[in-house]
C-alpha cells in the first residue's frame, strides 16, 4: 500500500515538472518566433546567439550623438549646483529677488540699520512670503524637470564605449568624426548585462516630455552641453522604434532562457525643491540668530561690566558650580547648563539687592508716609517675594551636596546607571531654570515699582510718598541714590532677560 502511495506521488511530481518544463519550452519557442518575425531580425542570429554589426551600428549612432553630452553630465547626479539651477530656473524675478534678500550677505548689510526686533520681523516676513511661493504645484513641477535631467544624464553617461569595444576592439574616445569603426558579430552573452542596463535607462525616456525646457536647464548647468534638441529628438526616435519592436528585450530573454524576463525602468524620483526652500530659510534664520546672538553677547558683556565692574565676580555657588559641571562632563554627561547665570544672580542679590535696594526699601517702608497704602503693600510684598525665592535658590544649591537629596541621588546614579544620571541631571537643570525665571520675574516687578518711586521722588509729585524731604540724609542726594539703584537693577534685569532668551534658543 505504501509503495503504491509513493509511486503515485512521484508520478504526480514528475508530471508537474514535465508540465512546467513544457510550458518553459513553449514560451521560449514564442520568443524565437517573435525574433524571426521582428523587423530587426537581422540584429540577432538565433541559433548562434550572436549579435550582428547592425546592433553595433545602432549603439554607435546613439554614442556619436550623445558622447559630448555624456562628458558634460558626468557628475550631474551629485551636483548641488545643478539642483540649485533646476529650482531657480522656475522662479520668477520677484521670487529670485526675495531669495537674494534672504541671503546672509544681504541680511548682514541691512541688519546694520535695524535693531534685533525689526531685523527678526523683516526676515520672518520675507521667509513667510518665500515659503508661500513654494506651493504643491511649484514643487511638483520643479522636481519633475530635475528628474528629467537625471534621466537624460543617466542615458548620455551610459557606458556605450565598453559595449562598442566588444564589436570593435579599436574603438576609443577619439574624435568620432574621424574614426570609422569596423564592427563584427559577437556573442550576445558578452554584452547581455550591458544591454539590460541600457534597457533600464532608456525605457523611461518618453518623446512626449518637455525635453526642450529640460535642455535649457542643462545648458545653464553646462554652457557647452554638446547636444542639440534635434539630436536628442533623433535619439528619442531611435529608442521609440526599438522599444516598439521589443527586439532587445527578446534578445535578453532568448540569451538568458528566461521568456518572462522584464526590464525594470530606472525612473528618477528625487525631491529637491522643498530641500532647496528649507536650505534658504534655515540659512537665513541661522544668519539672523548669529547676528542677534553676537549683539546680545556684546550687550551682555557691557551690562555685566556696568553692574559688577571690570573684575570677575568669582564663584558664589557652593555645589552648582563650574567645577562640578566639568566633573559631570568628564563622566559623559552634559553637565550643569546654568552655572554662569545662577552665579551672577546670587552675586547680585548678595552684593546689591540685600544692601542698596534693602536700604531704600527700609527707608521708604519705615519712614515714608505712603499716600496709597496698596502701593506700599505691593512694594513690600514684591521685595519679600524676591527674598523668599532666593531662599529657595539657596536651598536648591545646598541640595546638590553629596549629603543631601539631589546631590546624593546624582552621584549614586552616576556610579550605577548613566541613563538614570541623565534623568536626574535634567531634573536639576529644570529646577535651575525655574528658579532663574521666577527670580527674573520678581526682580522685574521690583524694577517697575522702583521706577515709580524714582519718578515720584524726582518730580516731587507726591503721589506715592508725601514726605520725600524728610527722607533726605547727608551724603549722596536721594534723587541720585534712586537713579543709581534703579539703573543698576534695570541693567541686571536686562541681563536676566538675555539669559532667558538664550535658554529658549
Amino acid at each position: 500500500m505504501a509503495i503504491t502511495f509513493f509511486e503515485a506521488l512521484r508520478s504526480f511530481l514528475m508530471s508537474h515538472f514535465d508540465s512546467s518544463d513544457t510550458n518553459q519550452r513553449r514560451l521560449l519557442s514564442m520568443v524565437t518566433r517573435d525574433l524571426n518575425r521582428s523587423r530587426h531580425r537581422k540584429w540577432y542570429r538565433i541559433w548562434k546567439q550572436k549579435l550582428t554589426k547592425e546592433v553595433g551600428n545602432f549603439f554607435y549612432e546613439l554614442y556619436h550623438l550623445s558622447a559630448q553630452a555624456g562628458i558634460s553630465m558626468q557628475n550631474a547626479a551629485e551636483s548641488e549646483q545643478l539642483k540649485i539651477l533646476a529650482v531657480e530656473f522656475h522662479m520668477d524675478e520677484s521670487l529670485l529677488t526675495l531669495k537674494d534678500r534672504l541671503a546672509p550677505q544681504a541680511i548682514v548689510e541691512y541688519a546694520a540699520n535695524l535693531n534685533n526686533e525689526y531685523l527678526s520681523e523683516r526676515v520672518e516676513r520675507d521667509i513667510a512670503q518665500f515659503n508661500a511661493a513654494f506651493d504643491t504645484a511649484f514643487i511638483e513641477n520643479t522636481d519633475r524637470y530635475y528628474n528629467l535631467i537625471l534621466m537624460f544624464s543617466q542615458f548620455v553617461v551610459f557606458d556605450f564605449l565598453t559595449l562598442l569595444k566588444e564589436f570593435d576592439p579599436l574603438m576609443s574616445e577619439r574624435d568620432l568624426n574621424l574614426f570609422q569603426p569596423k564592427f563584427q558579430e559577437i556573442s550576445a552573452k558578452r554584452v547581455i548585462e550591458l544591454i539590460k542596463d541600457f534597457l533600464e535607462i532608456s525605457y523611461p525616456l518618453d518623446e512626449t516630455q518637455d525635453w526642450e525646457t529640460m535642455l535649457n536647464i542643462a545648458n545653464q548647468y553646462k554652457e557647452k552641453l554638446g547636444i542639440t534638441l534635434d539630436e536628442w529628438k533623433t535619439i528619442l526616435l531611435q529608442l521609440s522604434l526599438i522599444q516598439s519592436t521589443s527586439i532587445l528585450v527578446l534578445i535578453v530573454r532568448h540569451v538568458d532562457h528566461d521568456p518572462l524576463w522584464k526590464s525594470i525602468p530606472r525612473i528618477q524620483r528625487e525631491h529637491i525643491t522643498d530641500a532647496y526652500r528649507t536650505a534658504v530659510v534655515d540659512t537665513a534664520k541661522i544668519c539672523v540668530d548669529g547676528i542677534i546672538q553676537e549683539r546680545e553677547q556684546k550687550q551682555l558683556a557691557q551690562l555685566l561690566t556696568v553692574v559688577f565692574g571690570p573684575d570677575e565676580v568669582g564663584n558664589r555657588m557652593h555645589y552648582y558650580t563650574f567645577e562640578e559641571h566639568e566633573a559631570l562632563r568628564e563622566n559623559g554627561l552634559e553637565g550643569y547648563i546654568y552655572v554662569h547665570e545662577l552665579n551672577y544672580l546670587k552675586a547680585f542679590i548678595l552684593d546689591f539687592y540685600k544692601k542698596d535696594i534693602r536700604e531704600l526699601f527700609d527707608m521708604c517702608e519705615l519712614r515714608g508716609q505712603w499716600i496709597k497704602t496698596d502701593m506700599n503693600r505691593q512694594f513690600s510684598d514684591n521685595f519679600h517675594e524676591v527674598l523668599t525665592n532666593f531662599e529657595e535658590f539657596l536651598a536648591f544649591d545646598e541640595s546638590l551636596s553629596i549629603e543631601n537629596s539631589l546631590g546624593a541621588k546624582l552621584h549614586s546614579s552616576l556610579a550605577k546607571n548613566k541613563n538614570q544620571a541623565t534623568i536626574v541631571l535634567n531634573t536639576i537643570d529644570n529646577r535651575a531654570q525655574e528658579l532663574l525665571e521666577s527670580l527674573t520675574k520678581s526682580l522685574a516687578g521690583i524694577e517697575v515699582l522702583l521706577k515709580s518711586l524714582c519718578d515720584d521722588q524726582a518730580n516731587r509729585a507726591n503721589q506715592l510718598i508725601r514726605n520725600w524731604n524728610a527722607l533726605e540724609i547727608t551724603g549722596i542726594p536721594l534723587r541720585q541714590r534712586f537713579a543709581d539703584v534703579y539703573q543698576k537693577l534695570s541693567n541686571f534685569v536686562e541681563v536676566l532677560h538675555i539669559f532667558l532668551r538664550q535658554v529658549k534658543k
